[in-house]
């Protein structure tokens, strides 16, 4: 009988009897265990109580353990509430976002971690859900206008999702209209309602860095270190010759780093070579940050925090003090280091065979930018053969160079046969002038010095997670879902209507996919195309319990690479040393609260990235106003057209009532606006031509306005001609009034930046 057999053969209420009624809990391996099921029988059980949770039958309370609910249909999740009011509780143990209306929000606040009752709504099959206690609030810090007046002093916040009033209980220097940060000290859930004190005051609307300063203070992102964490950092030392003699002793190994020319902190260094039976032995060695971040510390509380560095145009949030992230922790050129290495051979064929993990001393040979590396190896486009490096020093690294370059194309190789996801987008990045205003949007560039050390990491991860797999314990786990059914057939439709069918027989492997990829090479809508199979996608996570990563198409995977900018990393290195050392392997329950923790924080940091961005790409274009561009139309909505130039990556609105040429009607399955009078039809995946009219830099909203259809979305019929006017009477339109156009209902005053 097969696992999903065995695991199907249960009714829900034998699971559920099985679980203890809540507070207690179990975990899945427990529960696997007493329902005698095997390793694949313990995968499948785990989907299984994911549904029974979604569905509210039993309750998630911390990493993988579960119980009875304390009220049938209660879960838990994070609440992201939009400007108008309603939100959508992303569940803890995954599956679909609950919908909560303005009206079942209660006390909760943008970001909180909730508990929700699902209820069914009444006029569809969709669930809702009613907040009904908050477990943890998410916002820490916002920005917003200081009001004083004769009855109060309170504080409108700029974000439309938090309250539209929160007291204040210490305004400083602060006067009646300044924009300030404040922090929260009670929150809308508190007998006395939301407070806060105001921890800074801004001045007028400035450039670029001080927008982003006011970015980051209304995320809530933490802007500097505890004075204890600072002072462990600048008390650290480097390790003492008797540390050095415990550890394998790798200084006379050529290891190098190779990083962005921007790099100021080197978390890996990599090093091949040949072997003489066939294949290669790879040595990727990272940085020891567990050495001087110990568990409970200053240091550690104030890493947990954040969960991950955050890297802006300007400035970089790290998650480690600098003291400790560019200098101690970091792989610097000739300069012993600590690291924990992940030791590997690779077969001729790419197959990953014997491996070691281990404590070592290090002193990296050389830093390589992504740029001379790429020369050295002839790796650019417009070089026709590898060139000789002035530097001596340099140039006597190539063997090492060469043999990773063949190493990782073995192992890319044979990753593709396995099959991974290979979606090909381009990458916005923010150009700087050195005033530090912006002065371009392009595309990241990118050479096979990248790839090389990309697919180094990734087996060095790929190792690490097989040998927690092989020890049958938790640990952090790297796990992307495969993306939902609905969603893998809305892209199929989408697909058609393009002329790119896809045909899957069964559930999507990555491999599968890639393949498909791969057949729109010629086609001149690969771009939107790969655009919309990524939106599909599901959200990958950490977990205590190992699972597939979809996209890398791996059974196992974790983060071990990057313990100077991400939490997880370091939990992983603490594990490692903790069974190098014989020391107890930290409980389940605390690695799943962990790894809910910093999922969190590497959304918030996500959210933040992307909002900065933003402000940056509004900057630029408010010194292009009434430019023309031309563009491709990424996203279609009732309130108008999302269009991406060509030019730059940048991206702007055509509200529908910039669209002057026709009366045009939304039509939502067809994923275009359909001309009324002419029949044009404007598109997904058209390509348009645009005037940049306004931007608003401090909403980060730019708005174009449409001036011409360049071509046609995919599959539609040409546009028929267009009529010739007819002479006299009312073949002008009158003065004063623009041609007429059609909102579907939807009022000017509502438009949004993301509909």
């Amino acid at each position: 009988m097969g696992v999903h057999s065995h695991v199907m053969s249960f009714l829900d209420s034998e699971v559920l009897a099985a679980l203890p009624p809540s507070p207690k809990s179990i975990h899945v391996r427990d529960l696997a265990h007493q329902l005698g099921l095997d390793g694949d029988g313990r995968r499948e059980l785990r989907e299984f109580l994911k549904k029974l949770s979604d569905s509210g039958r039993c309750e998630r309370s911390h990493g993988q353990h579960y119980s009875r609910a304390r009220n049938i249909g209660e879960v838990t999740g994070t609440l992201t509430l939009t400007a108008r009011g309603f939100g959508f509780v992303a569940l803890d143990g995954g599956g679909e976002d609950l919908y909560i209306s303005g009206r079942n929000v209660g006390d909760s606040m943008h970001r909180d971690r909730v508990r929700v009752r699902i209820v069914q709504s009444g006029e569809s099959d969709r669930r809702e859900g009613v907040v009904t206690g908050v477990i943890e609030h998410g916002t820490r810090t916002f920005v917003g206008t200081l009001r004083v007046a004769r009855h109060g002093t309170w504080l409108t916040p700029q974000d439309p999702r938090l309250p539209e009033s929160v007291g204040v209980v210490d305004r400083g220097d602060a006067r009646d209209g300044d924009r300030v940060a404040a922090e929260f000290v009670t929150y809308s859930d508190d007998p006395e309602g939301a407070r806060a004190r105001i921890i800074k005051v801004f001045g007028a609307e400035g450039p670029a860095a001080h927008e982003t300063e006011v970015i980051v203070y209304d995320l809530g992102l933490p802007v500097s270190f505890r004075p204890e964490s600072e002072a462990a950092a600048a008390a650290a030392k480097a390790p003492d010759k008797k540390t050095i003699s415990r550890r394998h002793d790798l200084r006379k190994r050529p290891l190098v780093t190779i990083d962005p020319e921007s790099a100021r902190d080197f978390d890996d260094a990599v090093h091949a070579v040949a072997l003489d039976a066939g294949g290669w032995t790879l040595t990727v060695a990272i940085a020891d940050v567990s050495y001087y971040v110990l568990e409970g510390s200053a240091l550690d509380e104030d890493a947990r925090e954040r969960g991950t560095s955050v890297y802006l145009p300007d400035r970089v949030l790290p998650m480690l003090p600098h003291a400790l992230s560019s200098d101690l922790c970091s792989l610097r050129p000739l300069e012993d280091r600590l690291a924990l290495v992940a030791e590997f051979d690779v077969g001729p064929n790419g197959e990953v065979g014997r491996y070691t993990l281990y404590e070592a001393v290090i002193n990296s040979h050389a830093r390589f930018t992504y740029e001379r590396c790429a020369k050295l190896l002839g790796l650019r486009a417009d070089d026709d053969a590898p060139t000789v490096d002035a530097d001596p020093a340099f140039e006597a690294l190539r063997p090492v160079l060469e043999a990773a370059l063949h190493c990782t194309r073995a192992l890319r190789a044979y990753r593709r046969r396995r099959g991974y996801l290979e979606l090909d987008l381009p990458e916005p990045k923010i150009l700087l002038n050195t005033n530090g205003e912006i002065s371009d949007v392009v595309a990241t560039e990118r050479n096979e010095a990248h790839k090389l050390v990309e697919e180094a990491m990734l087996a060095a991860n790929e190792v690490v997670a097989r040998h927690f797999v092989a020890s049958d314990r938790p640990a952090i786990f790297r796990v992307h879902d495969r993306p939902q059914e609905a969603a893998v057939l809305r892209f199929q439709a989408i697909a058609q209507a393009f002329e790119a069918p896809l045909q899957l027989k069964g559930a999507p492997s990555a491999g599968r996919l890639s393949n498909y990829l791969r057949t729109l090479e010629a086609n001149p809508h690969k771009r939107i195309l790969h655009q919309l199979l990524l939106r599909s996608m599901a959200q990958a996570a950490y977990n205590e319990e190992a699972g597939l990563h979809f996209g890398l198409g791996s059974p196992a995977y974790v983060h071990f690479t990057s313990p100077i900018r991400r939490y997880p990393d370091l939990i992983v290195h603490r594990l490692i040393k903790a069974e190098l050392q014989r020391e107890a392997w930290p409980d389940a329950e605390v690695l799943g609260t962990l790894a809910d923790h910093c999922g969190r924080r590497e959304r918030l940091a996500v959210d933040a990235e992307r909002t900065v961005q933003d402000l940056y790409k509004a900057l630029f274009l408010s010194k292009h106003i009434g430019e023309e561009f031309s563009g491709l139309v990424i996203g279609v909505t009732q309130l108008g057209l999302f269009v991406q130039l060509d030019e730059h990556l940048v991206e702007g609105m055509v509200s529908l009532g910039s669209m002057r040429d026709d009366v045009y009607v939304h039509d939502e399955r067809a994923n275009e606006y359909r001309g009324r009078r002419v029949g044009q039809r404007v598109g997904l995946g058209a390509r348009v031509q645009i005037k940049v009219g306004s931007v608003d830099v401090t909403r980060r909203r730019v708005d174009f306005a449409f001036l011409a259809l360049l071509a046609a979305a995919p599959g539609l019929p040409p546009t028929p001609p267009r009529a010739e006017p007819r002479k006299g009477r009312g073949s002008e339109p009158r003065k004063g009034r623009p041609p007429e156009t059609r909102t579907d209902g939807l009022p000017d005053r509502k438009k949004r930046r993301g509909g």
